[in-house]
């Protein structure tokens, strides 16, 4: 609660920030919870979650991204195991074609969730390793992470849950694994009041400019250029109450370079050679947004340090990676030239979009 307090006395004053403010509450309603908000709101040990499925038929059909009949078991608030009527399918797009496994959508039975006293309508996004292996499940718990720096940056954000997952088939535990859970876009979007926006293009400048520069700092900063406004892709584009420009909400980070997947390559347009290297997308920023934006990530460093820091999931090599390649983001601000040079883009882009 302190830190949520210290981030948005730090934004005040800025234009939009208090309709901002007033729409980051961390729960969705005073009603029932839905699933997610169930499990988000577990403090200490990770919630156990058991999925009894056709595995073979969810993996080799996962390009038809056809549901299949499960069972997902869980402790329930009251401390007796919860065992829910599901459907689970494929989702996404690269993933599941490069990933053995791809992430799922879960859908629970609405009459049971009724009488279990949850929202009838609870759809979980749940991520999971590309494989199995200790390197994958660095990575997965890297991306979870990069969620949570975001949280650090900026009010509205998708909210995570890393979990861990056993995956039944007939009885019998087939996989065991790190997965973390994604608040889901219809679910995000009520909790902060705001309406997806869903066009073929969006302009830049339609973009409320300070989400948009915090935005493509922190895209910067994770060395992640597998997103665009134009199209919103990897973006979720809000129209937020009282708010003339729309805002854009980073996800999905597993081609940044700071998750360092082995599937992820540059975005062809960008001039770099892997992921680990670091490149500006950000579009028309001027001299002064640059400072005001580098002054503001320095004023979170220790914050975001310390978040990566007790995230001890990891193990210490991907600790010690994280540290450093968070250093040199930092380094680069603490230098006015350097910021300039890197973030300034206003005199190299003529003409808008």
């Amino acid at each position: 609660m302190k830190i949520r307090l210290l981030l948005l006395a730090a934004i005040c004053g800025l234009p939009g920030a208090c309709l901002l403010q007033a729409q980051s509450s961390e729960s969705s309603s005073t009603g029932p919870l839905t699933l997610f908000d169930f499990f988000h709101q577990q403090q200490g040990s990770l919630p156990l979650l058991k999925l009894e499925a056709d595995w073979a038929q969810l993996i080799q059909g996962k390009l038809n991204e056809e549901y299949q009949p499960g069972i997902l078991s869980f402790q329930g608030p009251d401390g007796n195991n919860i065992g829910l009527e599901v459907s689970a399918r494929a989702r996404g797009n690269t993933r599941k074609e490069v990933c053995l496994f791809p992430p799922l959508k879960i859908k629970a039975d609405r009459k049971q969730l009724l009488e279990l006293g949850f929202q009838p309508r609870s759809v979980l996004k749940l991520v999971l390793p590309c494989q199995n292996g200790k390197s994958n499940s660095e990575c997965l718990l890297k991306e979870a992470l990069a969620y949570q720096l975001f949280a650090v940056i900026f009010p509205i954000h998708h909210r995570t849950k890393v979990v861990e997952l056993q995956g039944l088939q007939k009885g019998k535990e087939k996989y065991a694994f790190y997965a973390f859970l994604v608040e889901e876009e219809k679910e995000f979007a009520t909790r902060v009041n705001g309406k997806r926006i869903e066009k073929k293009r969006i302009n830049t400048i339609d973009l409320e400019r300070d989400a948009y520069v915090k935005m493509c700092f922190f895209q910067y900063m994770i060395a992640n250029t597998d997103w665009s406004a134009p199209n919103g892709h990897n973006l979720e584009i809000l129209q937020l109450p009282g708010q003339e420009k729309l805002v854009a909400i980073p996800y999905d980070f597993d081609y940044a370079g700071f998750v360092d997947t082995d599937y992820a390559i540059p975005r062809s347009s960008v001039p770099i050679e892997k992921v680990t290297q670091r490149f500006f997308l950000g579009k028309y920023v001027s001299e002064e947004e640059a400072l005001e934006c580098a002054e503001f990530f320095l004023s979170k460093e220790e914050q975001i340090l310390q978040v990566c820091k007790e995230f001890d999931l990891l193990r210490d090599k991907s600790s010690e990676f994280i540290q450093e390649f968070l250093a040199d983001f930092f380094e680069k601000l603490k230098d006015e030239e350097e910021v300039l040079q890197t973030f300034v883009t206003m005199r190299r882009n003529v003409k808008k979009e």
